[in-house]
């Protein structure tokens, strides 16, 4: 490959070296070729081999350059003792946020609509940080409210489990005028 020279902040151009066309079975030891030197593949696209100098400001390149990192498999396929779920800790993150919010309020079909919303991202948070930054579980937070006039209700839900690793949590909180169901899955994954 050969470079062509640019003026200013244009990016240089590559173009393709000459095709050696005598090249045959590089196996047989009878076939030589002419050229035997190795010439890499460069592409015509410019790429960044460090991340940005900037420590303060983040572009669409870092996030690319970010994106694009490949990790290695840790062949993990159980969680440590400290990155276990906790049934009981996740059950009392679910009662603290629950028992907060929900403490003196009426039920009103289009303020529950957003709160239940509102809820389940506050006990996401919650358990992600009590989960620590490096764990491997997929949490799912589910949370059903709904208005108590002598009906009944079932919830009930349907999962691919994997026992000893995957495990949920649940607390139901109940007043005079309404319930409110949250459901906390730690899914394991490798």
């Amino acid at each position: 490959m050969q470079e062509v020279q640019t003026k200013g902040d244009q990016v240089p151009q590559l173009q393709a070296a000459p095709v050696n066309n005598n090249v045959t079975n590089s196996r047989d030891p009878s076939h030589t070729s002419r050229d035997n030197t190795f010439q890499p593949y460069k592409s015509n696209k410019p790429r960044r081999l460090s991340a940005s100098t900037n420590q303060g400001s983040t572009t669409s390149e870092d996030t690319q350059l970010h994106s694009q990192i490949a990790y290695e498999n840790t062949y993990q396929l159980s969680p440590f003792v400290h990155q276990q779920f906790s049934v009981k800790r996740i059950q009392d993150i679910i009662k603290s946020v629950f028992i907060s919010k929900l403490e003196n309020i009426k039920y009103t079909s289009d303020n529950f609509r957003l709160l239940s919303v509102q809820l389940s991202e506050q006990i996401k948070t919650q358990v992600k940080q009590e989960l620590s930054f490096n764990n491997r579980y997929k949490i799912v937070v589910m949370v059903t409210m709904g208005s108590r006039f002598a009906q009944a209700i079932q919830i009930a839900s349907r999962c691919m489990w994997y026992t000893p690793t995957d495990k949920f949590a649940c607390w139901e909180f109940c007043t005079e005028h309404f319930f409110a169901v949250g459901v906390v899955y730690g899914l394991y994954y490798e």
